[in-house]
């Protein structure tokens, strides 16, 4: 498995083993100081990627960023050059691999440009190594990179997470310097949980809301579905563990560290977590294990559905983050050490992430919301869309009594035993709170709100942005604190004013709720709602304050979220009304004439003899009837929501899908699943959610 491991991969070990030393350290520098980069060694790097990628059989090299479709992108190019205009050659230059040039216009660009300012560049990221996919009869070079247009403005989802990183870099530095704890660095670490579902593509083709939305707009709820709890951390089915052993094959060449695999609470849903990367390349590792995962599924038969709510009535699939900050001396920022000085520099840190995320946990609302997500917060084994952050006993402790702690008269994680032959196990500092958004789970922090079909650039971009933007405040607090008590002084009146983003209780109650709203967090009542607070003048300040986008770059990213949210209902309600048309009502009426057909062969002799035989069958005519009729009304407001849907701009749409269109395919939904329940399996031709559970 060691051997196997990033081969496909021209990373660090590559590097030593062909640059000159002082190549290497230049490098280096660029990569955890975020340094320039001399052209001179990118044309070294190039060379040697060039040799490296023709032992490997590379055919074409491509340009591989995150437009802000939300998906990966890139233009396959091969080594050919004229020489003399004459003889072709296979030339890759420093050059080739700095710079690349797509069409800027034919991406969501929030109108940040004119459908005839074409032109856009792609830049190296030198921060993630170039690796290669091999296909049947050619192997392209990925080179990931970072998508500008022509006059400037960002148009993908990496530049914000690059330039937060910086930013978390320079301020942990600060505080760390403060405490005599020195660095050369800070990195931001992240560890990906990508949950998904799987379906036999046969069943897939069938569907036609499968196939447009990645979900089920109609179904009935299986007699048998996840309420046995069976399902969790059961023997994965022998299809489905064939496939996750060649995707784990194909991902451990592509340096992406699979640790985990298990199923997932509902029927079909798994999911797949690797080790803790830095930030910059675990956001790639996660958009490419979502390819492989939609790739490979097609090549086993099956299709990955990474939408956040596949069916209404099991849990939905998200993407939790878990989130740390480490040093270049190998220590985490949020683990106390033994030292007065490491406390206090852990207590400063923790402050600081507090600060950030309550005054500014609207923005993580904000880039977290989407469709899917609409779907899935607040749902079992979800969490809500309030912001609210878990720290459990142990850590409450600290906050309650921070010189106790830094005096080192807290008690630190212990190991304890169970039962007398059951072997000591380190107890953590905190527990795992299911229900909350953020939680503390022992040295990081866990976001759950993430979808699973999300970009994990930009949101780990706003989380370091926020933490940032805490920590900063915190050092500012501390500058005039002359000794240490002081300076814990300084630390609990802040842990004091950020209070109300910290709850450790229930998530899912009502008094909860109700005590968000006095703390005054901010409760999203609709994804249009949610998104539109990114444009607040606060958020807009900060994103400004710290050089991650202007306020263009942020119109245009609320622009874009808007019209995926407008364009995603829109297709909702189209393939709604086209399957009640095509394959519903019609199978209902088939059903119903199929009835009436066996009343009218009943033998009259029985009839005459008992008039009342047959009432129960009427009856049950007449209320499948009634259901019949009240499809080809909801039919008819689909129809109408569709021609209203025409009117206003994407803002006024917007709130029509969301506040209209939405409860009207909930309602239509709802009587579906009564139809369903009763049509003869004859009739009906779509494929039912007892057929697509593997059992």
């Amino acid at each position: 498995m060691e051997k196997n491991f990033a081969s496909h991969v021209f990373d660090l070990e590559h590097m030593r083993e062909s640059l000159p030393p002082q190549a290497l350290q230049k490098f280096l520098r660029t990569r955890d100081q975020k340094k320039s980069l001399d052209p001179e060694i990118a044309d070294l790097i190039a060379r040697e990627i060039r040799k490296w990628a023709e032992t490997m059989g590379v055919t074409h090299f491509t340009h591989w960023f995150m437009p802000l479709t939300g998906l990966t992108a890139g233009k396959q190019n091969t080594f050919l050059e004229w020489e003399d205009h004459r003889k072709i050659i296979s030339r890759f230059s420093g050059r080739d691999l700095i710079k690349g040039e797509p069409d800027a216009s034919s991406f969501p660009h929030g109108g940040m440009r004119s459908t005839f300012e074409a032109r856009g560049y792609t830049a190296w990221d030198p921060c993630s190594p170039v690796f290669i996919i091999k296909s049947q009869k050619s192997c392209v070079l990925f080179i990931p990179s970072v998508f500008y247009g022509y006059n400037g403005c960002v148009l993908d989802k990496k530049t914000p997470l690059l330039r937060s990183l910086k930013r978390i870099n320079d301020i942990s530095l600060k505080i760390l310097s403060r405490f005599n704890q020195r660095a050369a660095w800070v990195k931001n670490m992240v560890g990906v949980e990508q949950e998904f579902f799987l379906v036999r593509e046969s069943d897939y083709q069938q569907r036609p809301d499968l196939k447009t939305t990645g979900r089920l707009i109609f179904g009935a709820r299986p007699p048998r579905g996840q309420q046995m709890g069976d399902h969790y951390f059961g023997a994965i089915p022998a299809p489905v563990l064939q496939f996750l052993e060649v995707l784990e094959e194909a991902a451990l060449k592509l340096g992406i560290p699979i640790k985990t695999r298990h199923n997932e609470v509902a029927p079909n849903q798994f999911e797949l977590a690797p080790l803790y990367e830095e930030a910059n390349i675990a956001a790639d590792h996660n958009q490419l294990l979502m390819d492989l995962l939609q790739s490979l599924a097609r090549q086993h038969g099956m299709v990955c559905l990474l939408h956040e709510k596949p069916f209404a009535f099991f849990n939905g699939s998200g993407k939790h983050v878990n989130w740390s900050l480490m040093d270049s001396r190998g220590r985490n920022c949020f683990t106390p050490g033994d030292s007065r000085n490491s406390r206090l520099a852990f207590l400063s840190f923790l402050t600081g992430f507090l600060c950030g995320m309550n005054r500014h946990h609207d923005l993580l609302q904000t880039v977290l919301a989407s469709p899917g997500n609409e779907l899935r917060l607040g749902g079992h084994e979800a969490p809500p869309a309030v912001l609210s952050v878990f720290l459990g006993e142990e850590l409450q402790g600290i906050i309650d009594a921070p010189e106790a702690f830094v005096a080192g008269k807290l008690g630190k994680a212990e190991m304890k035993r169970f039962e007398e032959f059951v072997p000591p196990i380190l107890h953590d500092m905190s527990d795992r709170n299911r229900t909350s958004p953020i939680a503390f789970t022992g040295n990081k922090f866990e976001f759950r709100m993430p979808g699973a079909s999300a970009s994990l650039a930009f949101p780990i971009a706003a989380i370091n942005l926020m933490a940032a933007a805490g920590l900063d405040e915190v050092h500012g607090a501390m500058a005039s604190a002359a000794d240490e008590k002081t300076t814990v002084r300084t630390l609990q009146a802040l842990l004091a004013d950020n209070a109300a983003i910290v709850f450790n209780g229930d998530n899912y109650s009502a008094e909860w709720l109700a005590a968000a709203r006095r703390r005054g967090l901010f409760i999203p009542d609709s994804v249009p709602e949610t998104i539109l607070r990114l444009q607040d003048e606060r958020n807009m300040q900060l994103f400004e304050k710290y050089a991650i986008l202007s306020r263009q770059e942020i119109a245009a990213r609320t622009n874009i979220k808007i019209e995926i949210y407008v364009k995603t209902v829109e297709m909702e309600l189209r393939v709604a009304r086209y399957m009640l048309r095509a394959y519903i009502i019609p199978a209902a009426l088939k059903n119903q004439a199929m009835l009436l057909q066996a009343v009218r062969q009943f033998p009259p002799e029985i009839l005459t003899a008992q008039p009342s035989v047959l009432d129960n069958q009427h009856a049950f005519i007449a209320k499948f009837t009634t259901k019949i009729n009240r499809a080809m009304e909801s039919l008819a407001l689909l129809d109408d929501d569709n021609e209203k849907l025409k009117e206003g701009d994407d803002r006024t749409r917007a709130r029509f899908c969301s506040e209209v269109i939405r409860p009207h395919l909930a309602e239509t939904a709802v009587l579906v699943e009564k139809i369903e329940e009763r049509v003869d399996r004859d009739f009906w031709k779509l494929p039912r959610v007892t057929d697509i559970l593997f059992r």
